[in-house]
Order: structure tokens, then sequence, then C-alpha cells
């Protein structure tokens, strides 16, 4: 919607009929998104609709649509996303365009100044100096382990429902019932069609404290897609840099969700529930990715070289593997994978993933 906005302001003929219709929608719309996703903390933003999920590694965070990123590994109240907070300072600078465009003076001042100010927040909230480097803020524990859990089944004691929980292997060696009070009676493991038992992983996690949570990947980049940095700001060049580490996000074939070296990368969220934003490389981000260093490569800026560069590079290496893949299969795919470039999941997509042909013709 975003990116539609501006779109629309950057041509060079617009219906102005057409703009006075959608504004009071759009206003609307920003308002509610403002309001619903506000966050505790001043000009801190969370996503809503993140809990404990007893059947989950990791507590999804549907609303951003970066399903699985890894987050805090304990939702609650107190956090705050970037990225949640990059896309207000994104719609609050287009609706103030967009409110100047047709002449509603107070309105698009006062959309400036909201933008202004939570850009300020940004680096308030989100920065960390020591790792150069923009966070999501929550209850998190930077340590822990995954462990092995087999899956039992059990019901009330009238059995009129049952419940399927992790056991450790001990208690079942020691065969003792591994049911919890709502549903004390144990009835059976659950096999895994192979002859043994169904199990599945869980993350335990060590110490707990309100902090950064330090993952590297398609989330730290807002700042950087949206284009809210600006040109002289020395944190560019600490994204960009991130971008091309090939340690953390940097392939021969995009840009990885998430970071080569994190304990969650590729790492499914359940039995049957495939890494989705773990590491797989998506074209609409990517996207962003190279249109944004286009913008930063073409305007002044001590860091307008190093833009440049990494924008030729990525995008190479995206209409590289794109092109051989749709040669190898026929397809344009959802996502392509992190390891070989090779496309993955849905098919045909030519969703976002058409977006390539802009890319190719360097239409941004």
């Amino acid at each position: 919607m975003v990116i539609l906005i501006e779109k629309l302001l950057e041509a060079h003929q617009v219906d102005q009929n057409y703009l006075n219709l959608l504004y009071p929608r759009l206003d609307r719309w920003c308002k509610w998104l403002l309001k619903s996703q506000k966050g505790n903390e001043p000009g801190s933003f969370r996503w809503r609709g993140r809990e404990v999920e007893e059947d989950r590694l990791h507590p999804n965070t549907l609303a951003s649509g970066l399903d699985d990123y890894p987050r805090a590994t304990h939702p609650d109240e107190s956090e705050y996303h970037v990225d949640m907070l990059c896309w207000a300072i994104a719609v609050t600078r287009a609706m103030g365009n967009l409110a100047k465009k047709i002449g509603r003076g107070p309105d698009s001042e006062s959309y400036k100044m909201q933008s202004h100010t939570l850009t300020k927040a940004l680096d308030r909230l989100h920065w960390d100096e020591n790792t150069q480097s923009y966070y999501d803020v929550g209850r998190h524990s930077k340590g822990g382990s995954f462990q092995t859990r087999f899956m039992f089944r059990c019901s009330t004691t009238d059995g009129s429902t049952t419940r399927d929980v992790g056991v450790e292997g001990s208690i079942l060696r020691q065969q003792k019932n591994p049911c919890p009070s709502s549903h004390p009676k144990a009835l059976f493991p659950l096999g895994d069609g192979q002859g043994g038992i169904l199990h599945r992983e869980i993350f335990v996690p060590g110490p707990v404290e309100h902090q950064f949570v330090k993952e590297i990947g398609y989330v730290n980049l807002f700042p950087l897609l949206l284009r809210i940095l600006a040109p002289s700001s020395p944190h560019l060049s600490a994204l960009m840099t991130t971008i091309r580490d090939p340690q953390h996000l940097w392939s021969p074939y995009g840009i990885l969700s998430l970071s080569k070296s994190s304990r969650f990368h590729e790492r499914g969220n359940a039995p049957g529930d495939a890494p989705y934003w773990r590491g797989a490389i998506w074209i609409p981000i990517n996207y962003l990715t190279v249109s944004a260093l286009y913008y930063y490569a073409g305007v002044e800026g001590p860091y307008k070289g190093q833009a440049k560069a990494l924008y030729d590079e990525l995008r190479n290496n995206l209409i590289r593997n794109m092109f051989s893949e749709y040669k190898r299969t026929g397809y344009l795919w959802e996502q392509y994978n992190s390891k070989t470039g090779k496309g993955q999941r849905s098919h045909p997509f030519t969703g976002w993933s058409a977006l390539i042909v802009s890319i190719m013709a360097e239409r941004y």
C-alpha cells in the first residue's frame, strides 16, 4: 500500500479527483494501523497476535507477513518490532506527500511531523552501536538449547477429549505416566509411520531478559529497504556491509531471509511445518533491496559507490539464478533455496516473484 501511494505520486500525470477520492479511505487506514499496532514505549510499534504456541518451536508473527521469522522468545506487550516502526515511518511519509499533493496543508504538516518523530525513535529504540545493526526488542533468551520430545496421546478420565503432549525420552523409558492433570489418562505414543515414535524438536530457553533480539535477517534491513536512512548515514553503510557478508545473508542467488549463523536458520517450526522465512530467498524483499540500493547509488552521499557496487552484484545474482531456474523448470517459484538457489514451494508463482522483470528492466 505504501509503495503504491508513492508510485502514484511519482507518476507524471495523476488524476487529482482520483487522489481526492482515495485520501479519506487511506487516511482512516493509516490512523487504524498506527493505533492498532502501537507499542507501550513512546514511538514504538509491535505486531499484534504473537503468543506462545505449545506445538511450535518459536512463536509466529503472522501479522508481519514474515510468519516464522525469529523474534523475541517470550512475546508480551513490552516488545517492539523494528520493521513495524519502519512501516509506520514510511506510511506517514507517504500520507504527508499525498496530503500535500491534493492541497491538504495541515494534514500534510501533521503527517510529516509524525514521520520525523518516528524516524528519531528508530535509532533511539532499535539501533545497537556495538554490533552496528537494528534489532527488535523484547523479553528474549539469547541462550538455550534444542531438545527432542516424543509425542504421546492423553485423554480426560471419561475419554471425551484427547491431547497430544511432548515427553522426554527418560520418562517414556521409565514407563511413567507422562500426561498432564487436565488429560490424566495415558493412551499411547504416536507412531511416525516408519516403525518408531513420532517426535518433535522444542527450544528450551535460557535466562530471559528484556533486550535486543540479535537475529540478523530481513527485519534488520527495513530502514534501508524503505529508504528511511539518509544517504549520509553511517548506518546505511553498516547495513550494506551486513548484506554483503557471506557469513550472514549473502549468497550467489540473492539475499537470504535469515543469517546462516542463526540457531533458527533453516530449522522447521513444527513437524510438517518447514522453515519459511528462516533462510529462503524471497524476491519481494530482494526487490526492495535492489530498489533501495539503486536509489542510494543515484543520490549524493559518502556511500554512493558502495551502494552501486552492491546493487550491480545483487541484481546480476538474482537475474542469473532466476533465469537458470526458469530454464530448468519452466516456472517462477514462491521462494528460492538458500543453499542451492533452486526454486521451491508454490509454483507457478508469477505474483511477487515476477518482480524480477522490473529488476531486469531497472524500473523501480
